[in-house]
């Protein structure tokens, strides 16, 4: 048959034997991914001529008038219809196996999304997630660690569990475990009880029963409290709850076993309405059985939460019983994710106060993710996508409402991981929320927040330990930079101080920098004075400064232009910078000069040529003069590289600037504040490879436009829509 099926170990070999066996000219049909490698399924250019030229014969008969019932077969026509046949059902095959997104391999997403989905994570939480696959994993092997290293990172962000249990049981409190029938209210009561026992001992705690239709409740709460030592109160009817928790108000520790109601049951607003009319706050923590089918802990949980928020309260939290019944704890874990709700406690079994353990969120997830097959119960893509696709205009409005909460809950995990990671976007956040505010509220928050004390304690919060100087006012700004710090390696901290509120003079601005930031890095715009430099030899503070390439040095007794010592300089490393958002390759050489024929100056002339990392096209040189010794052993060709990279500062604020222009009406100091912040974080982000940056940037990028690669302009762009999109929906919310 010239329908030829191919299968190699990588695409490449793959497709070696296709042109082996059929030539360069081939018709590729399909390809996709196997457990053993990669298949293709190709026809040669013969077969492609000879169908079509059997397809026009197949016609002349009936243009001649010759009536086709009696027609006799063309020849070649039963081998030419079924292999056309065979063709058809190849291509449908493989065209209905899964739906491929652009721009990546589908072996990637279709073995990670599979994989999520077998251990039962719902297909809206899988798909929300294959959303943010950044652009460097797409292509990698589907057992890449980093692609392992990712979904945990992404499943762990959403996955909020208890932070400090010791803290927690010291403030202590009246907690209410509330849940359906047989979730292990009573056996969770004594083994809730326990851990506090264990650390603070029985005197100030308290257990109490509401239930009275299951028989032996009581008795069952009461030999767990006789085992641990502590007193037990059982309230015949629920109004007398209120009463009970006033006596008890001398107990640190009060832990109440509500009375088992299905989600179902019209009664579960009014009992826990009434757990919110006691004097002393119950929080309610809500169990769900691990064991349950996903759509039944749906239930639960939206049944539970509305009635607590009518209540005047959400949830508090929520504990996961029954562990050890549950095949696969996905769907118990994503439904507490997408309902953002705390874990406190995993308990897996009867055993008190043994079988429970605080939750920790890498071992959950290992446990979820450590599930070795598949499930009858599990959908296969083509499925999971019809369910996707709305068929009716109440689904469609249904889909669309899900959506949106999706995406706030994604934004709000966004802005999570970047306020958690980079230092200042916590500041940069509240100042974003007073653009729209009147000019005396956005003056007020200035004066609050940029003055030296709260600067200094912002810097020394992100360990900076070196200072970006301004170089003055930008082209097409009306105000001069900020002042902007570097941490250990060299990398902008999105802390910008701006310059007015400053000392006057360079070395007043430099002896504040040693004395109260303890500032040894500097990076300047221009080459300093005689006095900053002296004062930066005293200090042994290395530095760099952009120069050009008119600018006079002296060389070997000789005072020459910076461009006629270029041939003179040493080569000494190269190096994949990223530049502007593409990938570049820089030679760096270095040559020592002096200011002047008598300075005492021992600096470095610092040459960095990049080159198209394909072709090898010369795109720019870069100069700097900088520190020629050895101050705190630092490797000045790895800090010349990372400020290459940084090079882009001031073209980014620039482009912030012009942006911010354009909004609502903005204080100059504010605005000027929020462009040196948005630049130095889009810059950040684009250049940093840890687990932050690699989360966060698929979903900047995504609000700057679909199509748009990424690069710092990309990335600036998406953070003023990220800023804009959270802080109106936290204002909805």
């Amino acid at each position: 048959m010239s329908v030829m099926r191919f299968l190699g170990a990588t695409s490449r070999d793959a497709m070696r034997q296709v042109r082996d066996a059929l030539g360069d000219d081939a018709l590729i049909l399909s390809n996709r991914r196997m457990d053993d490698g990669v298949e293709v399924v190709a026809v040669a250019e013969e077969a492609q001529s000879s169908m079509v030229e059997q397809a026009e014969d197949v016609a002349v008969p009936a243009q001649a008038g010759t009536p086709s019932a009696e027609a006799s077969p063309a020849p070649g026509q039963d081998r030419l219809y079924a292999e056309m046949q065979a063709m058809r059902e190849l291509l449908m095959s493989h065209i209905s196996e899964t739906p491929r997104p652009r721009n990546a391999r589908p072996g990637v997403r279709g073995v990670l999304r599979q994989r999520l989905i077998t251990a039962g994570f719902s297909a809206r939480l899988v798909r929300e997630m294959l959303e943010t696959l950044p652009d460097e994993l797409a292509d990698v092997d589907a057992d890449d660690p980093r692609l392992l290293a990712w979904s945990r990172r992404q499943l762990e962000t959403r996955l909020e569990v208890l932070d400090d249990e010791a803290t927690m049981l010291e403030e202590g409190g009246v907690f209410a475990l509330v849940g359906p029938t047989g979730v292990g209210k009573t056996t969770t009561t004594a083994k809730f009880a326990a851990r506090y026992v264990m650390r603070f001992g029985g005197d100030d705690v308290a257990l109490v029963t509401t239930d009275d239709y299951r028989i032996g409740a009581h008795e069952q709460l009461r030999i767990y409290a006789r085992l641990l030592g502590v007193d037990v109160h059982a309230v015949h009817h629920e109004d007398d709850l209120e009463g009970l928790l006033s006596r008890l108000e001398g107990k640190r520790m009060v832990i109440v076993d509500t009375v088992g109601m299905s989600q179902r049951d019209q009664r579960v607003t009014g009992q826990i309405a009434r757990l919110g009319g006691a004097a002393r706050p119950v929080r309610r923590l809500l169990l769900l059985n691990a064991a349950s089918h996903g759509d039944t802990l749906e239930e639960v949980v939206e049944t539970y939460q509305r009635a607590s928020r009518d209540a005047g309260a959400p949830l508090y939290g929520c504990l996961l019983t029954k562990v050890d019944e549950a095949p696969r704890l996905g769907a118990a874990l994503d439904v507490v994710m997408r309902h953002r709700l705390r874990l406190y406690y995993v308990l897996h079994g009867q055993r008190v106060p043994e079988d429970i353990r605080l939750a920790e969120a890498p071992a959950l997830l290992d446990e979820a993710l450590a599930v070795g097959q598949g499930s009858p119960f599990t959908f296969d893509e083509g499925v999971l996508t019809e369910m996707l696709r709305p068929t009716a205009s109440g689904q469609g409005l249904q889909a669309l409402s899900r959506d949106l909460l999706a995406q706030r809950d994604q934004l709000a995990r966004v802005m999570e991981t970047l306020q958690r990671s980079v230092p200042g976007v916590t500041w940069l956040d509240a100042a974003w929320r007073r653009r729209e505010s009147p000019p005396a509220i956005q003056q007020t928050w200035l004066e609050e927040h940029l003055t030296p004390p709260s600067m200094i304690k912002a810097w020394h919060g992100a360990e900076a330990t070196g200072l970006c100087w301004s170089g003055g006012k930008p082209r097409g700004m009306d105000w001069a930079a900020p002042m902007i710090p570097l941490d250990a390696n060299g990398d902008v901290l999105p802390l910008a101080w701006p310059l007015h509120r400053w000392p006057p003079s360079d070395t007043q601005r430099l002896t504040l920098a040693r004395r109260h930031l303890g500032s040894h890095w500097h990076v300047f715009a221009r080459v300093p004075d005689a006095d900053v430099r002296q004062q930066l030899r005293e200090s042994d503070s290395p530095w760099l400064a952009r120069t050009r390439v008119q600018q006079r040095v002296w060389h070997a007794g000789e005072r020459l232009a910076i461009g006629e010592l270029v041939d003179l300089a040493e080569p000494c490393g190269q190096h994949t910078c990223r530049l502007r958002g593409r990938a570049r390759r820089v030679t760096l050489s270095r040559l020592p000069v002096a200011l002047a024929e008598t300075d005492a100056d021992n600096l470095q002339l610092w040459i960095a040529t990049s080159h198209d990392s394909e072709s090898g096209r010369r795109r720019g040189v870069y100069h700097w003069l900088g520190h020629g010794g050895d101050a705190l052993d630092i490797d000045m060709r790895a800090f010349v590289y990372r400020q290459l990279e940084q090079d882009d500062l001031s073209r980014l604020m620039r482009s912030a600037w012009q942006q911010l222009g354009a909004s609502a009406p903005l204080d100059c100091e504010l605005r000027v504040y929020l462009a040196a912040q948005l630049a130095a974080l889009a810059l950040r982000m684009d250049l940093s490879e840890d687990g932050w940056a690699v989360d966060t940037r698929p979903v900047v990028k995504r609000l700057a436009g679909e199509r748009k690669r990424r690069s710092p302009d990309t990335l600036l762009h998406g953070l003023m829509h990220l800023l804009t999109a959270h802080a109106a929906l936290s204002q909805a919310a």
